[in-house]
């Protein structure tokens, strides 16, 4: 029992007991009401709450000995206490001070009152009530369209694809409601249900009523593939009958009782579901309803072929694929994982919603481009999806799948080092052999009497195998993407469920945040080393060796790899005796774009090197390329990915290999020495092949701008051709004037 009261009297809910003060508040009816009757004795929970100081202020910390349970008053009519008695809350203040015993209980008070009036704000319905109306949604769901497939009349296949459609675009509605996050969609089968049972729901807007709307989309979610299951035939357990069947063969002594009675609950009335869910925003994504009536024919779905010949991809669809789809086989993933590379490698653009004419001279393009990365990235979604069905893979699973592809090292596939019987397994043995380098590297530092903790996690992460970069993982995971929104707009599939291998500019931009920043940036003095390399001090292969000339070249006239290695004798001309390259497309060459077709001065430095003398000196021998020891690559047939391969092996077996300062860094800093010459604008996306800035650059100069004006600039760039020995002997002969072209027979004036 509370000791006599004084000064604490007027604290609510402070009463001073033998072992001190405490904070004693009944729960209020009104939260009491929010649950179920409570018909057990009627109980308070002690906590021993421990005071500890923390500079000025006090911290209530949480010591809680909730194993006591103190029984408390009775009902003076009943042993049984309901829930409008008040459970009161008991908390041990651990303390005899006055001043602290106050300070606390007013502050208990003020967060009891806080919590009593949210949960009595936003609370309004329990958890009974909750999973009343979430599991009277769903059943309602599936005994009405149990009732309706029962009583239905036959109908023709084309009917009961377009009933399988009409799902699907349920389901569709439902999931973009997740992927937007607006849930209002179920709004009205909630309002329903909760009429027809009783029960009040919360305000709209409230945190309960957002929570119960979520609930409710994914039970209608649910309820809507299981109806889809079930109208081909796929239900989650035996009949009922037949499991009563079975048992009384297996066990004849058991009595036999009504097979009604393994039933639940009757199907309700078709007019009562009707009532309930009369027609919605899924009204939008249905088909108009058949209508009876001697005179209708029902629409049939369009052809296969009909369907591919609409968006011109009939002729380039394989013959066995045409076949599976006209059998009425469901495609699965790898088929239309190849369906799509066919398609692309015939020229087709990602437009498949309208006529496409292919273009064979395109699609040799994406193959050289993109067509490797393609399979490889296909191939790794294969490897856990080839042979499901595509329409049938659940989210679970695509999932699983982009998890697997986030941890992929980036060298998978290199070697033995990074090969195994599954990526799973790849992704094993890469995590199992980085954590023993790591292991090892903190043993030996400890070892040798290391404490340093920052120090030895430095030493673990330099073993840290690098994974994918961000945009490779993007871009493996759109992949699927692209293949099922190809089948999906070519009418081929009804839903796409690789529609959330998709990511947004803030996912993207988050994700390139977890990485290092490896964007190419201008070579610094680093490239005095480069120049200072083997091949630059008289070690080159031959006169024509690329090692040599293409990266002078990107240099000091700013060329792609592909258009120095692509160069001729005849792409080299002059004009008022300055010598230029002519970057154009040409049979078996090819640039970037429109606007990469260009001509660029030759460097005074490349002249003084000898390079119109390799020019001169090709063009006799009827040499087609300048560098006729390039050769191209198995995978992309380009010239750059032999060249790109052999430019890296010389740098790392030189020492001068840094990652971002590779070939296309060269350019880059051409482009920098341009901008801090002060280079105008015009005259620089002229020399680095970039789209015009406006319509006077575009439209007006129809000459272009004078190679006397571009030389102008080009040959602001800075080298000294002293600094590296020409592999053409007797070059440079002797320091010029900077000009442009030398004439054989005297410099024009």
């Amino acid at each position: 029992m509370p000791l006599a009261r004084s000064k604490h009297a007027h604290i609510p809910h402070l009463e001073l007991r033998a072992q001190g003060y405490v904070w004693r508040r009944r729960l209020p009816r009104s939260v009491l009401r929010l649950g179920q009757p409570v018909k057990a004795e009627k109980a308070a929970v002690f906590a021993s709450v421990r005071i500890k100081a923390c500079e000025e202020n006090r911290i209530l910390c949480n010591d809680m000995t909730r194993s006591k349970l103190v029984a408390e008053t009775q009902e003076e009519n009943s042993g049984n206490q309901t829930l409008f008695g008040g459970i009161p809350l008991c908390l041990s203040l651990k303390t005899h001070g006055f001043s602290v015993a106050a300070e606390l209980a007013r502050r208990l008070s003020t967060l009891s009152d806080q919590i009593f009036l949210y949960a009595t704000a936003t609370m309004n319905l329990s958890p009974q009530d909750v999973t009343r109306l979430l599991t009277a949604l769903a059943r309602f769901e599936i005994e009405a369209a149990d009732r309706e497939r029962a009583l239905a009349d036959p109908r023709s296949p084309q009917l009961a694809q377009a009933a399988l459609e009409r799902e699907a675009a349920r389901q569709a509605v439902l999931r973009q409601a997740f992927f937007q996050q607006d849930y209002t969609v179920v709004e009205e089968p909630l309002r329903h249900v909760a009429a027809h049972l009783g029960i009040e729901l919360p305000e709209a807007g409230s945190e309960q009523a957002r929570l119960l709307a979520y609930e409710a989309t994914r039970v209608l979610l649910d309820a809507s593939e299981e109806k889809a299951r079930r109208d081909r035939g796929i239900f989650p357990s035996p009949s009922p009958y037949f499991v009563r069947a079975i048992a009384e063969e297996t066990s004849p002594g058991i009595p036999a009782q009504s097979t009604a009675s393994a039933i639940a609950e009757r199907l309700i009335d078709k007019e009562v579901a009707t009532k309930l869910f009369p027609p919605s925003r899924f009204a939008s994504c249905e088909p108009a309803h058949e209508k009876s009536g001697p005179e209708e024919t029902p629409t049939e779905k369009p052809a296969v072929r009909d369907l591919l010949k609409k968006r011109g991809v009939l002729q380039s669809c394989p013959p066995e694929l045409l076949a599976s789809l006209e059998s009425g086989e469901p495609i699965t993933f790898d088929r239309a994982a190849d369906f799509y590379l066919k398609l692309k490698e015939a020229g087709f653009a990602d437009e498949w919603h309208k006529y496409q004419r292919p273009d064979a001279a395109v699609g040799r393009k994406w193959v050289k481009s993109s067509g490797a990365s393609a399979k490889t990235s296909l191939k790794i979604w294969a490897e856990p999806l080839g042979s499901k069905v595509f329409t049938e893979i659940p989210e679970e699973e695509i999932e699983a799948a982009i998890n697997v592809i986030r941890s992929l090292p980036r060298l998978h596939g290199k070697g033995k080092k990074y090969t195994a019987e599954s990526y799973p397994a790849l992704i094993a043995k890469v995590e199992a052999r980085e954590a023993q380098a790591m292991d090892n590297a903190e043993r030996e530092l400890r070892r040798q009497g290391c404490n340093n903790e920052a120090e030895i996690r430095d030493a673990r992460l330099a073993h840290a195998e690098p994974r994918l970069r961000a945009e490779t993982y993007m871009r493996i995971v759109r992949m699927a993407n692209r293949v099922g929104t190809m089948l999906e707009q070519l009418g081929l599939v009804g839903t796409n469920p690789f529609s959330i291998c998709t990511f947004s500019n803030r996912e993207a931009k988050a994700l390139k945040m977890t990485e290092e920043n490896v964007a190419r940036q201008p070579w610094d003095d680093r490239l005095n080393e480069l120049f200072a390399t083997r091949v630059f001090k008289g070690n080159a292969a031959d006169e024509a060796d690329p090692l040599f000339w293409m990266p002078l070249i990107g240099y000091l006239m700013g060329t792609r790899m592909e258009e120095a290695a692509q160069a001729g004798p005849d792409d080299v001309q002059s004009d008022e005796g300055i010598a230029y390259l002519i970057v154009r497309q040409a049979l078996g060459d090819s640039v970037k774009s429109e606007n990469a077709t260009r001509k660029i001065p030759v460097h005074p430095a490349l002249i003084d090197l000898g390079f119109m003398e390799l020019v001169e000196r090709a063009r006799k021998r009827g040499d087609r390329r300048l560098f006729p020891s390039l050769t191209r690559g198995a995978n992309k047939g380009t010239l750059t990915e032999n060249f790109t391969k052999a430019f890296g092996y010389y740098r790392r077996t030189n020492d001068v290999y840094w990652h971002g300062l590779d070939f296309h860094a060269l350019r880059t800093t051409f482009h920098h020495r341009l901008v801090d010459g002060s280079c105008p604008g015009a005259h620089r996306r002229k020399l680095m092949g970039h789209e015009p800035l406006d319509e006077g650059e575009r439209a007006y100069a129809q000459k272009g701008i004078s190679i006397a004006s571009l030389f102008d600039q080009v040959k602001k760039i800075p080298f000294d051709p002293e600094r590296v020995q020409s592999p053409i002997p007797g070059f440079p002969e002797r320091p010029q004037e900077v000009q442009g072209l030398r004439l054989a027979h005297g410099s024009k004036s």
